[in-house]
């Protein structure tokens, strides 16, 4: 059986094309599942930097303990935490930023007043315009 020179080339040709396309594809892939993460902890960090409820400097609450917002990267974020250890610092990826319980500590010295003070203040009140 004789085979034709041109049709080998060919097909050399052929396979070679695939396995480059195959390889193009498969780096492709990697790039992006080793971007991905990297990606999304960037975007959360961006939208947390530039939402107006929390921002550097902040007193807020993180799980239970207050803490202060000290710096807000576009990877991580960085909590000034007290706790019985003293003042320490938390370092959290912004991709889990959305599953802290995170509160903004407004005013530490308001308080909702007790049924005692709103019958004084309804008194007083009362009072005033007699």
């Amino acid at each position: 059986m004789l085979y034709n020179m041109y049709d080998m080339t060919m097909f050399e040709l052929t396979l070679n094309d695939f396995y480059i396309e195959f390889l193009g594809f498969v780096l492709t892939l990697l790039v992006g599942l080793a971007v991905k993460d990297w990606a999304v902890g960037f975007v959360k960090g961006a939208t947390f930097r530039l939402t107006s409820s929390f921002k550097e400097g902040d007193k807020v609450i993180l799980d239970g303990d207050t803490a202060l917002i000290i710096k807000v990267g576009f990877a991580q974020t960085v909590f000034g935490v007290y706790n019985d250890d003293g003042y320490t610092w938390r370092y959290i990826s912004n991709q889990k930023i959305d599953t802290l319980k995170l509160e903004k500590i407004v005013d530490s010295e308001l308080h909702a007043d007790t049924a005692e003070e709103k019958a004084q203040k309804l008194r007083s009140f009362l009072k005033e315009d007699d």
